[in-house]
Parts: C-alpha cells; structure tokens; sequence
C-alpha cells in the first residue's frame, strides 16, 4: 500500500514537472555546447552526468523524455569535450566564477534556523542538529527537515546585492546571472572573459578570502583602526567611499551609522578637510561597531562552491527537487520578496491535498503562516502542498479539481 502512495505521488509530479519543461525557457549560457550538463531524476536517488547537448531543444527533448529531472544543472567549466566521462579527458577551457549564498549560514540566522529530525512511521521528532540515522523508539530510519523563514531569505538577499557590488565595483566584471536557488537562498553566475576564465583554483580561493573577509583581513584591519583609539587622531586614513577595496565597503556600512552631516559629507568625500575632533568622533564610531561592521562587509559565500572550477550550477528556471519551487533568474536587484507566483508551476491552479506526517513548529512558508500537526489533512495550492511534500514531512495523496 505504501509502494502504491509512493509511485502515485511520483507519477503526479513527474507529470507536473514534465509539463513544466516542455513549457519553460530556461536561462543556459550561451555556450551550452561546452558545458557538461546533470541531473538527477524524478524517479531516482541517483545522477545522471556526462551529458552535452548542442541546443536548448535537443536538452529540452532529453529532459521531457528519456529523464524528468528532480534537479537540473550545467557545468561552470567549459570543456572541448563535455560528455566524455573521464574528468581528466574534458580538455577544461576555463570556468565561470560561480557564488553560493545559504540564508541558513548566515551568521544572524544562525539561531532562526529550524532543523527537525523525524521519523516517518512513528511521528518521533527531536529539534535541533542531530546525529541520528535511527529512531530511538521504533527503530526506522530517520529524516531530516529544516526550514528557513523568510526574513533570513530577505538577509540573503540583502549580502547577494553586496556581492553584486563588488564583482562591478572592485573587479569590474558586469556580465553575471543572479538567481534565486528555489530553496534556501542565492547563486550569482559571473561569466568570466578570456583570460580571467582560467584563473586557477589557488586565484579563487584569494578571491573568496577577499569577499568572505577572512579572520586574516579582519585582523588587519582591526589591528589599524583599534590600535589608534585612544590617540587624539587617526594615524591611518579613515576610510572613505571614494576609496575602493575593503576600504570602500567598510565605508558604506560605516555611513549607516553616522548621524552627524559633516561626517556624511566627509565619508562621502565631499569634504577635502576635517576637523580632528570629528575624524576621532568617526574613529570612535568605527572601533564601538567594528565587529558589526565587518560582519555586514564579509559576505558569506561558500567558499567550496567559488573555489571548485567543475562545480555544477542549478539552471535558472528549473525546479528544485528540495521544494518543488522554480529557481527564477532575478531582473530586479533593488528588493527581494519571495512571491507565490515565481515560485509555482505557471497554470497550475489546483487543490494539492497532502497528509503531514510529523509534528511542526509555527512556520511562514512564501507569505503564510502554518502550525500543522501529524495526520493532518489540508489543501493548498501548488507551491506550499510542494513545499512540504519535497520536504518529506508530508504526502500527497491527491489533486482536487
């Protein structure tokens, strides 16, 4: 019986998911031939890789009928021969420069994070990060369920845009896709000309540094900007906007915290010169809030993700098996509210009834608050009825039409 549920729930959404890709465009760079692309499929716990498409339709006829992906990626790498299946036999030409941002490694999103640990058949949960692979009263197998709320989504999106800004500003590249995952947070695709495209493993891994602001950057700069606390002035430059680098960013967030006019106008650089009294008001500002400061200067990227020169990226308008949510290109930069309608399946516009499974804390999924308890029976439309479904802490037992 539960066999049955199970292919029955996989029929209903490989059909969904289907539709989706015969009807979508999705956002694929313009040199797909060189790129290597994987999947892994609706019906399967397993990757398929190795696969190199020459256009758009021929991945689109793949996709809709050899396999419905749960999850769709193409290389970051450009190779001579992407569909060879020896890494070492691709021939890498170079390698976009890629950036992961998670809203659940967000240092202030740390304790906002809602991780369950649950076992299916017996309703079991236990909060927080847990090291179980089986339930400690009945013995199955045990899941995993977390959640982010969307004002850590907001947070995310607030350290993409300061990304977005050091890439154009400090690095002066301004061919990039920013994208919503679909899940938990943010990708920013910087497609890198020739010869930046080849920048080595080692070259990334100093960009990372300089992005992230490694223990080694921040101490640096604490040790020049603390050091000089209690002299009458600084003995190093304040920065300012007009600075560029770390300066320039430390700055713009100093600027946040400044009330006083003439200080503005300085970090603004309008001012040439400034009183020594407001340069050591400044610098007091600056040393009070230093940790804060670098915190909102340090963007948290993951590092593994910039640093890989293979790493696989999530196809902007494909869905994301951890949701069943649409990982959307974002052509707006200025704000970010996650919307019911850019993550749901266009023209879908059914009843979803789903069972939950396990006991849940009061949470906002998109725009709507829920407190669901196991055995729990409720319709919802596609996006939310997804949302718990793909989590594994619900089933889908029919569509109401």
């Amino acid at each position: 019986m539960e066999s049955t549920k199970v292919k029955n729930e996989v029929h209903i959404f490989k059909n969904l998911f289907k539709k989706h890709y015969k009807e979508t465009q999705l956002i694929l760079p313009q040199d797909l031939a060189l790129r290597e692309v994987a999947l892994q499929p609706i019906d399967g716990n397993y990757y398929v890789r190795h696969l190199a498409f020459e256009t758009e339709k021929q991945l689109i006829e793949y996709i809709t009928h050899v396999h419905i992906p749960k999850h769709l990626y193409y290389s970051s790498a450009k190779y001579k021969d992407p569909g060879n299946q020896i890494m070492n036999e691709k021939m890498w030409l170079g390698s976009d420069l890629v950036f992961d941002i998670d809203a659940n490694e967000i240092l202030q999103c740390k304790d906002k994070v809602i991780e369950i640990t649950f076992c299916k058949k017996c309703g079991y949960t236990a909060t927080g990060e847990s090291s179980e692979r089986l339930c400690p009263l009945c013995g199955s197998e045990v899941a995993k369920f977390e959640h982010v709320e969307p004002q850590c989504l907001k947070l995310a999106f607030e350290y993409l845009k300061n990304l977005v800004d050091i890439i154009e500003s400090d690095f002066g590249f301004s061919t990039y896709k920013a994208s919503f995952s679909g899940n938990r947070g943010f990708h920013l695709i910087v497609e890198l000309p020739n010869p930046h495209d080849t920048i080595d493993v080692e070259s990334r891994r100093e960009l990372v540094s300089y992005i992230a602001l490694s223990d080694a950057y921040k101490k640096i700069i604490k040790n020049v900007y603390v050091a000089n606390k209690n002299r009458k002035g600084s003995a190093y430059p304040l920065p300012r906007i007009c600075d560029g680098g770390i300066r320039r960013r430390i700055a713009k967030a100093l600027l946040k915290r400044v009330a006083d006019a003439k200080l503005k106008e300085f970090l603004l650089n309008c001012l040439d010169k400034i009183e020594s009294g407001k340069l050591k008001e400044l610098l007091d500002i600056l040393v009070n809030n230093i940790d804060d400061i670098l915190n909102e200067v340090a963007v948290p990227i993951d590092s593994k993700v910039t640093i890989d020169v293979t790493h696989l990226v999530r196809i902007p308008n494909s869905l994301n098996g951890k949701t069943g949510w649409k990982a959307f290109l974002i052509k707006d930069l200025t704000n970010f509210e996650l919307q019911y309608h850019e993550v749901s399946l266009e023209g879908v516009t059914e009843l979803f009834k789903i069972k939950i499974l396990v006991d849940l804390p009061t949470i906002t999924v998109i725009d709507r608050v829920f407190k669901i308890r196991r055995g729990d029976i409720i319709e919802l439309e596609y996006a939310y009825a997804s949302y718990f479904v793909f989590k594994g802490v619900a089933e889908l037992l029919t569509i109401v039409r």
